[in-house]
């Protein structure tokens, strides 16, 4: 989201908003557009959120043109639009369109640079590219750590970035240090109870949970989920996010109540919010679940919530190839244990071909 199966982390890690943007400072209009879309991208509401960051854009574009400083605000707020909605070429084709903006106008714009190659970064990540994502990673840092205008908060931000993309390497160690002084920054800057801390602790949570260390892991998460709930009510994606990263934890200690109890609401959050049928976040937790009833040995239960899973993260436009091949392995599994071994068989070699074809 161990946390894979066979491959993936099945928690949700949670990167911190998006710092601010220089430019079009002169433009009323357009910074109260921004802030409104970026408060809808907050709120997860990311189809209107879309449409006002396209609309500011092509207005941008024809009054100061397609290559002008006055376009990269929109295409950082839709690059962190994307990369939320799990639209990960979107994302990466907007960061990568902005950062040559500001390369080419850098020294008046380098904490801006940072923002695009942050989120670039991050997209990177969460594709999996990791040779390609550090050494941008690492630009950002660079840029901020020399040029910081915002208390420390942008450096936490690119430090939150640089941990997730170690904890994806395997480097734990250097993940674990690079959280804790996010935090520590953030703390400083904006506050302990601030939802940016609070996204980084998640992320340091789920790291304890991979390592199995379940006792730092479960009161941290549960910290979190009461800062989620305040900040964004009990209806807010992020607030199932961290109801399914405790499920995990509850269903690797065995106790399956709780873990059940969990993973219910949050597929109740989910499926309540439009395009839940195409949303890879709602597949993950159903075939988490799966998972929790396989180790019950309740496969007739945990069989249509694999079929499902395996449903959306195909309809998505956002999962990876291995998220929807370790799908397919959940279910075969599943199959196997109903006895229906020749469709077992079937889905196998399904996930199999999609994973040499993603190679």
């Amino acid at each position: 989201m161990s946390m894979k199966f066979p491959s993936t982390l099945a928690l949700f890690v949670i990167g911190a908003s998006a710092i601010g943007f220089a430019g079009c400072a002169q433009q009323k209009d357009a910074v109260s557009l921004r802030n409104e879309a970026q408060l809808l991208t907050n709120k997860a509401e990311f189809s209107r959120a879309e449409e006002l960051l396209r609309t500011q854009l092509a207005h941008d574009e024809k009054g100061y043109g397609t290559d002008s400083i006055e376009v990269t605000p929109n295409l950082d707020l839709l690059g962190d639009l994307y990369l939320r909605e799990g639209r990960l070429g979107e994302a990466e084709t907007m960061y990568k369109r902005s950062v040559a903006i500001k390369e080419k106008n850098l020294k008046p714009y380098m904490m801006d640079l940072s923002t695009s190659l942050n989120g670039l970064g991050r997209t990177l990540t969460a594709r999996g590219h990791m040779i390609q994502a550090q050494p941008v990673l690492e630009q950002a840092i660079q840029l901020r750590e020399e040029n910081d205008t915002t208390n420390g908060v942008a450096i936490a931000d690119s430090e939150n970035s640089l941990a997730s993309f170690y904890v994806g390497s395997g480097h734990y160690a250097e993940a674990e240090s690079l959280y804790k002084q996010s935090i520590a920054h953030y703390e400083k800057s904006i506050g302990k109870g601030s939802m940016e801390a609070a996204n980084v602790r998640n992320n340091l949570a789920s790291l304890y949970y991979v390592q199995q260390k379940y006792d730092l892991a479960q009161p941290m998460f549960e910290w979190v989920l009461s800062i989620y709930e305040r900040n964004l009510g009990d209806s807010h994606p992020d607030v199932a996010s961290v109801l399914n990263n405790l499920a995990e934890l509850h269903r690797h200690k065995k106790e399956y109540g709780v873990a059940e109890s969990q993973y219910k609401q949050a597929i109740q959050i989910f499926e309540k919010r439009p395009g839940a049928d195409t949303n890879p976040s709602l597949a993950c937790i159903l075939n988490n679940q799966a998972l929790l009833y396989a180790a019950q040995n309740r496969n007739l239960d945990a069989e249509p919530l694999a079929r499902r899973a395996v449903a959306i993260y195909e309809r998505s436009a956002g999962a990876s190839p291995v998220a929807v091949a370790n799908a397919l392995r959940t279910h075969a599994t599943i199959l196997s244990a109903c006895g229906r071994a020749e469709e077992a068989k079937q889905v196998q070699e399904k996930a199999s071909r999609l994973i040499s074809a993603s190679r």
